[in-house]
């Protein structure tokens, strides 16, 4: 496990580098993938300020803590990541979970119009695309539609059961549209 420290006003010591790495190996047990650690210490006025980035692949966490004392500021700032680590940990198995759910669902087709019939003024449906409408919340529809190529997701809303399509906008935001009856 590779740290990458900044220290600012702050005299970095060995205990302190210790104490650092021993914790975090706390949180590098969540993950296998880690990309990037970085501790940054600094003093201002009175108070130590701990800042812990964490990057990995499919995550980024962060804590910041300030405290009067640098070990207890470094153990609160640890505390909060490892807590941040499981729930980024359990975010990313239901994200696991539910693509493949959607490996499993029937291969999807598309409604295609043949040019000559816009053209001609009647359009005629060429195909026609069956699409199983799952209940979940926005959020995961969200996740979902992240995960996915798609540029849409039609669900059904678990918290109104009503049908919904969440789609990708050209500026990479999100759309959501519910019908109205």
């Amino acid at each position: 496990m590779k740290i990458e420290y900044v220290a600012r006003k702050v005299n970095l010591t060995d205990p302190v580098r210790e104490l650092t790495e021993r914790k975090l190996a706390k949180v590098e047990k969540y993950f296998n993938d880690i990309i990037d650690m970085r501790v940054e210490l600094g003093q201002e006025r009175h108070l130590y300020a701990v800042d812990i980035f964490i990057k990995g692949k499919d995550f980024d966490i962060r804590s910041t803590v300030q405290n009067k004392d640098l070990t207890t500021a470094i153990q609160e700032a640890i505390d909060k990541l490892e807590m941040q680590a499981r729930k980024a940990k359990s975010r990313l198995k239901d994200n696991k979970r539910h693509a493949d759910v959607i490996r499993e669902s029937p291969d999807w087709s598309e409604d295609v119009l043949e040019p000559d019939s816009v053209a001609a003024g009647e359009p005629v449906i060429v195909t026609r695309t069956a699409i199983p409408v799952k209940p979940m919340t926005i959020d995961e529809a969200a996740m979902q539609l992240q995960g996915s190529g798609n540029d849409f997701i039609v669900f059904r809303n678990a918290g109104s059961d009503r049908v919904n399509v969440l789609y990708r906008r050209r500026d990479n935001n999100l759309g959501l549209i519910t019908p109205e009856f």
